[in-house]
């Protein structure tokens, strides 16, 4: 299995540090908003990523953050005239149900920030006694000229992506003053301002810098070396620059064996982010389509690219996603019978062949979209043998075809309960199930409406009871 790894440039075979086990972390989300696509697809992508290597037997230890402590966080929840823990409560909720949502699955540890404060501490405590930090008015900074390979991390970027590194850096500054020695110096422990939330500390009331909580939590969970640290590609200057200096510095090891950075999702080429204001939320890209299509739709990119959300593109991941369940369906409802196996030949060696190429994807750098097309492929064969020619199939192949699905299922995650949906008759496509639950839906919401208008509040009342006994909630604003 070959992974690309960000500190070397270059595709490399993948070795664990331990046999059978993979230690992963990734940054997660800082928790002062609703989750949108360009999350989505970090968190799709290492989740693919987890569940390819639990496929090839690996024992997988991931552990994904949520940053909870963090100027974003705490502007908002003053906004909001609210704490800054009901704040990050409110979105690691939602969070979690979007991925729910995403079928992603669960991670070995979802740790806060808050959580390993008293770790950070005694970090910053040693950088300091090993020359690596030093405190100054309340304050603790990184000397990263204590670091001697510090410039050379990561470092094959642009001359812009340079300048704005450097922006970052200046702006840095001038919030913290002249705490500083030299701009690249960077805050590891914060003195506390007024109103904001502080812990005790030897330097005084404060709160850790961002870097040094994703260095605490990944040392805390997985030990001084991890296998592969993950993340967007936003972060690796100087997030993870500084995460490998500090922690590096603290442990005297290698912080992480591979870097694996992915890309965005775009609108209209640009970076979809909050502060740009052209971001789409998840659950609102959930109200238009079906959450497994939304998934499909980031896998039909490779992870370290970036992909862009159009309604072409979407609709395109719709007719793809619903070709592969409309045939699904068919088969399963099949009637086998029993015919000679040379008549079986061809079903048998497509089946196979697609099951080779898709491992032969995945084993190069986890290539889902070479991976996607090759599962198109083989069923666009298997309906033109079963459908077209009505080649007769009989309990092997159903059997064969069904682990084939199963298999799928394990390494791309989209087709949540199959099984349980086929014997229910409840796995329909948009055209078939959803429309019509959308359209009774809009049915009775408008009745409702109506009946408002009309001012007869009894009937419309007891149809948001009798809803809401159905797990359906109805607010009137």
């Amino acid at each position: 299995m070959k992974v690309y790894n960000s500190l070397t440039f270059q595709k490399e075979e993948f070795k664990s540090i331990r046999p059978n086990e993979v230690l992963m972390y990734v940054c997660g989300p800082t928790v002062y908003d609703s989750p949108h696509l360009g999350h989505a697809k970090s968190a799709v992508a290492f989740d693919i990523i987890s569940r390819y290597f639990k496929f090839k037997g690996y024992n997988v230890k991931n552990v994904k953050n949520y940053t909870d402590i963090d100027d974003k966080i705490i502007k908002r929840a003053n906004e909001r005239n609210i704490d800054f823990e009901t704040l990050s409560n409110q979105y690691i909720d939602e969070y979690e149900e979007i991925m729910k949502l995403l079928n992603v699955q669960k991670e070995y540890k979802n740790p806060r920030a808050t959580e390993v404060i008293t770790y950070m501490i005694e970090m910053i405590k040693g950088l300091i006694d090993k020359g690596n930090a030093y405190e100054s008015m309340g304050s603790v900074y990184y000397d990263v000229s204590s670091f001697p390979k510090y410039m050379t991390i990561l470092q094959k970027i642009k001359e812009d992506d340079i300048e704005e590194e450097m922006e970052d850096e200046v702006e840095n500054s001038m919030v913290l003053a002249s705490g500083k020695r030299e701009v690249k110096d960077f805050a590891l422990w914060k003195n506390s301002k007024e109103g904001e939330p502080f812990w005790e500390s030897p330097w005084g009331k404060g709160r850790p810098g961002w870097h040094i909580e994703c260095s605490a939590m990944a040392l805390n969970y997985l030990g001084d070396t991890i296998d592969i640290h993950g993340g967007g590609r936003d972060l690796k200057f100087p997030h993870h620059r500084n995460e490998i200096a500090q922690s590096e510095a603290h442990t005297g090891k290698t912080f992480a064996n591979y870097f694996m950075h992915n890309g965005f999702v775009n609108v209209d080429n640009e970076k979809m982010s909050k502060s740009l204001d052209n971001f789409f939320l998840v659950s609102d890209v959930a109200r238009e389509y079906d959450p497994m299509v939304i998934r499909f739709f980031l896998l039909s990119s490779h992870y370290r690219r970036s992909i862009n959300y159009s309604l072409e593109n979407m609709t395109q991941a719709k007719k793809n996603y619903e070709k592969i369940v409309n045939t699904i369906q068919r088969i399963y409802k099949l009637d086998t019978e029993e015919t000679d196996p040379s008549n079986l030949k061809e079903l048998i060696s497509t089946i196979d062949a697609a099951e080779m190429k898709i491992v032969d994807a995945m084993d190069d750098d986890f290539n889902t979209p070479v991976a996607i097309a090759e599962i198109l492929t083989v069923f666009k064969d298997l309906n033109r043998i079963i459908f077209e020619k009505r080649v007769a199939v009989n309990n092997e192949i159903k059997n064969k075809f069904f682990n084939f699905i199963e298999k799928i299922d394990k390494i791309f995650g989209i087709f949540p309960n199959l099984i349980k949906n086929l014997e229910a008759g409840s796995m329909g496509t948009e055209n078939e199930k959803d429309k019509l639950i959308k359209d009774l839906l809009n049915l009775l919401k408008d009745t409702r409406s109506k009946l408002r208008a009309k001012k007869d509040y009894d009937i419309s009342d007891y149809i948001r009871e009798k809803l809401k006994e159905l797990g359906l909630n109805i607010e009137d604003k």
